[in-house]
């Protein structure tokens, strides 16, 4: 359940890198092309990027929390349980919805309701049970709000695709390293590009494409194996809740999937990592 959580903390921090990179494509389309980006559309993607990180640091403390919930039997540990779901409480407080997605969230509020007083009251077969119920809450927010990441990830994708075709319109781009191909297994490095650049510009073009449709592609399975995940963890604290043995204890398989989608958007982020932003984001992922 915690490498679940911390997977979709991951997710989301992810999502919020693109979401900056977007906010950063609008600029320079305002200062290329004089496309306008007007204030309302600034507020409504830095509004975007707040709940993002909403829903990582929920979903990190979500973490923290299924860590915890293993040790009630401790001294210290039901007092250390009940202040991280106190925290989770306050987490979801904050949330707003970016969809119709309120009943989720009254769902995961009110199950971390029940986890602080069955913790607080000592009982705990009452914590799994609302312990079940905050799991299946924060999966089907997930989902419920699935369409509206997916947006997200388009509208980069395509901005950016049409702002570097232009860019390879203009001449300004070096189309040349699609020669790499070649050159490279026998170590050789191009010399005069003569008018390889404009014969290239085709190319460069159909690569932009492809990629686009990778990068839409690589989104859609992470997002389906993020919603699989969370599923099968709310499956097995269910299982656990009604006095049942847990099958699998190891991670789900799905996990990997996002881990690895996420982990392409932070390396290719690196650039920028001199951002404020792009520094926080990759803070947040770890």
């Amino acid at each position: 359940m915690a490498t679940t959580a911390k997977t979709l903390c991951d997710y989301y921090t992810a999502l919020r890198t693109i979401l900056e990179n977007t906010d950063q494509l609008y600029r320079l389309n305002e200062k290329l092309y004089s496309k306008p980006y007007p204030d309302s559309n600034q507020q409504q993607v830095k509004q975007t990027e707040s709940e993002l990180e909403k829903r990582a640091e929920l979903a990190s403390d979500f973490s923290a929390l299924s860590e915890q919930f293993g040790k009630l039997t401790g001294s210290t540990a039901p007092a250390d349980v009940a202040a991280s779901a106190s925290k989770l409480e306050g987490d979801v407080e904050g949330l707003a919805g970016v969809t119709a997605s309120s009943l989720e969230q009254n769902a995961v509020k009110v199950a971390l309701q029940a986890v602080v007083t069955a913790i607080q009251e000592h009982k705990e077969r009452e914590a799994a049970k609302a312990m079940d119920q905050a799991t299946k809450g924060i999966s089907d927010l997930f989902t419920k709000e699935a369409e509206v990441w997916n947006s997200t990830e388009t509208t980069y994708s395509s901005i950016a695709a049409t702002a570097a075709g232009n860019l390879v319109d203009q001449g300004v781009t070096d189309n040349t390293t699609l020669l790499k191909v070649a050159l490279d297994p026998f170590r050789l490095t191009l010399g005069s590009a003569g008018n390889l650049n404009a014969q290239l510009a085709p190319l460069a073009k159909d690569q932009i494409t492809a990629k686009q449709s990778d990068l839409d592609s690589s989104y859609l399975k992470a997002t389906d194996a993020m919603k699989k995940s969370l599923q099968e963890m709310a499956d097995r604290i269910h299982t656990v809740a009604q006095d049942k043995p847990m099958a699998f204890r190891s991670a789900p398989l799905s996990v990997s999937t996002v881990e690895g989608w996420a982990a392409q958007i932070f390396t290719a982020a690196s650039p920028a990592s001199g951002s404020p932003a792009v520094n926080s984001a990759k803070t947040e992922a770890k």
